[in-house]
């Protein structure tokens, strides 16, 4: 008894130190866009959203539902504000659609990409999203870590605005938004870059030529009109995460931008929250395996159930008796039966019983009664068909064993009959 209290007492002084300890650990950040609602790492959507719904008095809420899903889901007569924020192109070409039909019936958007090229909506609005498709998460990590920093030109016509400027992480506007000429696009935020070392191919000396340092206007986010909605677009999506509100003016740069379209509630879409990496289908287990001090409390439980059962085991473990199989008589039967008949030697009655046998074999395998007499021609007719054996050598044959049964054949006769009539079985099978 003392050695088991011993046991308890330094499992339970084991787990509480694991505990503190995993506790007291720095916690390791992960640099990788999903721009989900349960992830609370730098660039998903847990903290946004938070802010967001405390911010916006018309209401904010997500989804996982597509566009296309949510033209057919929201009532036609509602105005919404859609927010979408993903690195790579935000729509499918069925999804482009819907944006179109939506923006006609007075739904408003603001999409924020860092890489979009659709022919649809080069044709139609006229503009694209160049940048990156996927951020490299050691070049973020990188730039946050060396203050790396932007500063953001807003235009002083939008919406009465006065020019402000914004001071955000470089690799937060690391794409821009180009327009086509005529386009509806307006710019709203704009950032100038100093390129100090740039080359060009020339083709006629078939060599680089390096140009002079030069300054240019890149355009982060514009404003388009289409039919009675309105669409912002932004080459900026890590504005619009976690990390993106808590640095420099981050959130009030993405609140500037909410403000620039009709109070609706706001819609933001979140398809990835249906995945693995979304974190969805939360469970008190998963949770549990999702924090580093409770996955070590819960391997050092396992492993401390796992030490009791085997010690418990080991005194309470009994003897499993032996239990031999019942033993199989059926052989013995045979022999006792064929015993029977062979000192009785009645060959009729083993004939007869062999004939019944053979009839009910044939009704069995091929529908057919040889025991009706009143079609006893046909019923032979369609065994012939059957077996392939002649009628006439059947009828014989087969009369001739009922004849045999009404009296006692010699050894003989009885294993000719026996045999022909496993010969005709053998034909039907």
């Amino acid at each position: 008894m003392k050695a088991a209290r011993t046991f308890i007492i330094i499992a339970v002084l084991m787990f509480v130190a694991m505990m503190f300890i995993e506790m007291a650990t720095p916690r390791h950040f992960v640099w990788k866009t999903t721009f989900t609602h349960r992830d609370d790492q730098p660039f998903g959507a847990a903290l946004f959203d938070s802010v967001m719904a405390a911010s916006l008095p018309q209401g904010y809420t997500t989804t996982t539902l597509t566009l296309s899903q949510l033209e057919t889901a929201k009532p036609a007569d509602e105005r919404h504000v859609y927010l979408i924020v993903t690195s790579d192109s935000p729509l499918s070409p069925t999804d482009e659609v819907a944006l179109m039909h939506m923006l006609q019936r007075g739904d408003q958007f603001l999409i924020a990409s860092g890489l979009w090229c659709s022919d649809t909506i080069e044709q139609v609005l006229r503009f694209k999203v160049e940048g990156y498709a996927y951020p490299w998460s050691q070049a973020l990590k990188r730039n946050v870590l060396n203050h790396v920093n932007d500063t953001l030109q807003w235009s002083s016509t939008a919406l009465g605005y006065d020019a402000n400027r914004w001071i955000v992480p470089d690799e937060l506007v690391d794409a821009s938004v180009c327009a086509f000429r005529p386009s509806p696009l307006k710019p709203l935020v704009t950032v100038t870059k100093f390129h100090p070392y740039d080359e060009v191919w020339d083709e006629d000396n078939d060599e680089y030529v390096q140009l002079d340092p030069y300054h240019s206007i890149d355009t982060i986010a514009g404003i388009i009109n289409f039919k009675r909605g309105r669409m912002l677009i932004a080459a900026c999506p890590l504005v619009f995460t976690n990390y993106g509100v808590l640095c420099n003016d981050g959130a009030a740069l993405a609140l500037r931008m909410l403000s620039q379209l009709e109070h609706y509630p706001v819609v933001r879409l979140d398809p990835m929250a249906k995945t693995a990496d979304g974190g969805a289908n939360e469970s008190p287990t998963r949770y549990i395996m999702s924090q580093p001090a409770t996955r070590w409390a819960g391997r050092l439980l396992a492993f401390t159930v796992l030490l009791a059962m085997i010690f418990t085991a080991r005194r309470r473990q009994r003897v499993i008796p032996v239990i031999k199989p019942p033993v199989n008589r059926a052989l013995e039967m045979v022999k006792h039966i064929g015993s029977l008949y062979f000192h009785r030697h009645d060959n009729a009655d083993l004939l007869t019983k062999k004939y019944q046998f053979f009839v009910e074999e044939v009704r069995r395998l091929t529908m057919i009664d040889l025991d009706d007499e009143n079609h006893i021609d046909d019923a032979y007719l369609q065994l012939q068909h059957v077996s392939g054996i002649p009628r006439d050598e059947l009828k014989q044959q087969l009369q001739n064993i009922v004849g045999w049964t009404n009296e006692q054949p010699t050894d003989s006769t009885l294993m000719r009959c026996i045999d022909y009539l496993n010969h005709v079985l053998s034909k039907l099978k």
